[in-house]
């Protein structure tokens, strides 16, 4: 069942799982830059309580998991759009070659 999906039918459920759970039920669970699962994290996020996204911060930093550094992006992100400031998502890698530099 597509996060999102989960979440409206199952809130308190959603909210018991860990990020990284949360992370492999979003699109296809690989987090890529403008991936389905990116962008329904992101939705999730967007709706999710503060204090849950504390807790997803805390366990990103406590247990990495292969992408725990790219979902703290994203929760770091949340937050700092809950404290009203312009946050635009940015890349979850650099990229190899640019122009500008």
């Amino acid at each position: 069942m597509p996060l999102m999906n989960f979440w409206k039918t199952a809130k308190e459920d959603v909210l018991k799982l860990k990020v990284e759970v949360i992370v492999k039920n979003a699109g296809d669970g690989h987090l890529r830059d403008q991936s389905p699962c990116s962008l329904e994290l992101r939705q999730y996020l967007s709706v999710a309580p503060v204090e849950s996204l504390f807790d997803y911060a805390r366990q990103c930093l406590d247990k990495s998991f292969p992408e725990s550094g790219l979902a703290l992006q994203d929760v770091v992100n949340e937050l700092g759009r809950r404290l009203d400031f312009n946050v635009e998502n940015g890349l979850y890698r650099g990229v190899a070659k640019c122009d500008w530099i």
